[in-house]
């Protein structure tokens, strides 16, 4: 679900806006407003201020209203409230939809944030389309990630080069950190193997321009490396070639070293026997094969 639940998104507005209204009666931003209902008659864009000063550095106004809890809320209530001294605010793009969450990367600290909308979905207000680029201010909401209710779309369009460069930054910070999905505890960077590394580097042909050094020194490193480096290499020309011979209606088992079918059968048994009869046992390793 990339939303709050009904129940958590009432619940959720109903605290945003009482912690508003508690600092637009100590700032006077918004004027002439006695009452709640009077204070969310207005615009929500002149709301924006306001905002700005709650989730500052010191976010002082939150520590106020905790203190003084003008609306008498209960303990959980004030828990969330306090949690939103942990934010993020900030220009994000979000390169990505999911079931779960928009995927939110920030260019300045390099990490992907997984941000869920509160009664309508980002897919939803964007008609599915990204990259997106947004002034918005991230913060908690029990287990999910959302925002503070107001965001700032930016009317920039995004050239093929740029988008490529947002792809491939956006999925080296998850292979690095993950998608975040809490500002509650430390981000910390995640173990990864030489072999998961090399798949990373050749997971498409951009990634392997940008990653050209790294991969060569990995396939030194062993055999089974290398080994997973030509099943790569065999994948990415393996896609091409299963296109065109199922174009010819051309069916059975096929085996790719490199860039070229080295072998076939109508059985993977008969297709293994083949193989075996051509490679260099010392390159058996290296097959990608398919079937079609």
């Amino acid at each position: 679900m990339n939303t709050l639940s009904k129940e958590d998104a009432l619940l959720f507005h109903k605290l945003m806006n009482s912690l508003l209204f508690y600092v637009n009666k100590k700032l006077n931003v918004i004027k002439n407003v006695n009452t709640l209902k009077e204070f969310l008659h207005n615009d929500i864009q002149e709301t924006r201020p306001l905002r700005k000063k709650i989730f500052s550095e010191k976010c002082n106004f939150i520590d106020l209203y905790l203190q003084e809890n003008p609306d008498s809320l209960n303990k959980e209530e004030l828990t969330i409230i306090a949690s939103w001294k942990k934010y993020k605010a900030g220009k994000f793009f979000i390169v990505k939809h999911a079931k779960e969450y928009s995927l939110f990367f920030n260019s300045d600290n390099q990490k992907a944030y997984g941000v869920k909308g509160i009664t309508d979905s980002f897919e939803e207000k964007f008609d599915g389309y990204s990259p997106i680029m947004v002034d918005i201010t991230l913060i908690p909401f029990r287990e999910d990630l959302i925002y503070d209710g107001l965001f700032m779309p930016f009317n920039i369009s995004f050239g093929g080069g740029m988008r490529k460069s947002l792809k491939s930054e956006s999925e080296e910070a998850i292979r690095e950190f993950g998608v975040i999905t809490s500002l509650g505890h430390p981000i910390k960077k995640k173990e990864s193997n030489d072999r998961e590394l090399l798949l990373f580097y050749m997971k498409s042909f951009d990634n392997k321009i940008r990653y050209e050094d790294e991969i060569h020194k990995l396939k030194k490193k062993s055999r089974e490396l290398e080994s997973v480096y030509y099943q790569e290499e065999g994948k990415h020309f393996g896609k091409n070639f299963k296109k065109s011979i199922k174009d010819m209606d051309v069916t059975g088992h096929f085996a790719v070293l490199n860039n070229v079918i080295v072998a076939s059968g109508i059985t993977e048994k008969e297709l293994n026997e083949n193989a075996s009869k051509i490679v260099p046992k010392d390159k058996i390793d290296w097959i990608y094969k398919f079937s079609i």
